[in-house]
């Protein structure tokens, strides 16, 4: 099976804080990246990256020229360098996962996607990788219990739902692109979120509960004071925290939280759904730190707990 119809590549989207003339050196690389000149975009990076050797995105957009020139030992090397240097970000885990696929290497791909997850719970693209990867590998055990008893009707018929599944899969190609990066700007006391609030049915909340929004900015003000404490407070007992258990999860993220010198969140544009005692709360978060900044589409699910609304799901985008 051919690597780019099962197994989509990550379009990193983390913003390191530079100057504008660096976030325009690193567009110039990326535009001719996307216009298939890799010799030009290969040797523009080289030359940013002897000036600014710790620059993520750069090296990041390396990897991919790298792979795209098919040095994947070099592009492994480049991705598995960043996830060294950057252990938070989930997107390198990823691409190493797809370069290992291409080579075979179905369980170094799964482990790699494996330390994606738990770094992003709520990265969706390795969640569906990790799925192709284990009906990889099940496909190649079933051809291996077909090829020691032809008569297995069982694997043959497991075998044949696997390759119909995987056969009905639209095609997905690598990723050519990195996202445009913007410089940082000087990091400006949170200011209050403008709410547009659409609520399809009426609520009728316990007494003193909290608001929808007030809740959603508390746990973004928390999580800026690295209040840990008041942090994991705002989600529910039965948040989703991708299999792994509630105390592992706390752990990770209190490890997380505390790691940086400083950390800022913002969140903007948040637009709330709201139905009886559940609730969705989709905002634009930007999140700085003295270790990197980065900007996603953030949705948090919200149940009412108590009188308080808590978080039960998380997602990124």
């Amino acid at each position: 099976m051919a690597l780019p119809r099962f197994l989509a590549a990550a379009v990193v989207c983390v913003v390191i804080a530079g100057a504008p003339a660096l976030a325009n050196d690193i567009q110039t690389i990326n535009q001719q990246f996307r216009k298939g000149d890799l010799a030009g975009a290969l040797e523009n990076a080289n030359r940013y990256l002897a000036k600014n050797p710790k620059d993520a995105q750069a090296r990041f957009l390396k990897g991919l020229i790298l792979a795209d020139q098919g040095k994947t030992n070099d592009a492994i090397g480049i991705f598995t360098a960043l996830t060294d240097d950057y252990p938070e970000l989930p997107e390198p885990y990823n691409n190493l996962a797809v370069l290992y696929a291409s080579q075979g290497k179905y369980e170094a791909a799964k482990d790699s996607l494996e330390k994606a997850i738990r770094t992003h719970p709520s990265y969706a693209t390795a969640h569906e990788n990790l799925g192709d990867i284990y009906a990889k590998m099940a496909s190649i055990a079933y051809d291996k219990a077909l090829s020691l008893d032809s008569r297995n009707t069982a694997a043959q018929t497991k075998l044949a739902l696997i390759k119909d599944i995987m056969g009905a899969q639209p095609q997905k190609a690598a990723a050519k692109t990195v996202a445009a990066v913007k410089p940082a700007a000087a990091a400006p006391k949170a200011p209050p979120a403008a709410v547009e609030v659409r609520k399809q049915a009426p609520a009728t909340p316990a007494a003193g509960t909290v608001s929808i929004e007030t809740a959603v900015n508390s746990w973004a003000q928390a999580w800026s004071r690295r209040d840990v404490d008041a942090y994991l407070a705002a989600y529910a007992s039965d948040f989703s925290a991708a299999g792994m258990s509630r105390t592992t999860w706390e752990a990770q993220r209190r490890a997380r939280i505390m790691a940086p010198k400083r950390i800022e969140v913002q969140i903007s544009d948040l637009k709330v759904e709201q139905q009886a005692d559940t609730a969705s709360a989709t905002f634009r978060q930007v999140y700085r730190s003295d270790r990197l900044n980065s900007t996603v589409t953030k949705t948090l699910k919200l149940t009412l707990q108590n009188g308080q609304w808590r978080i039960v799901e998380e997602t990124s985008r």
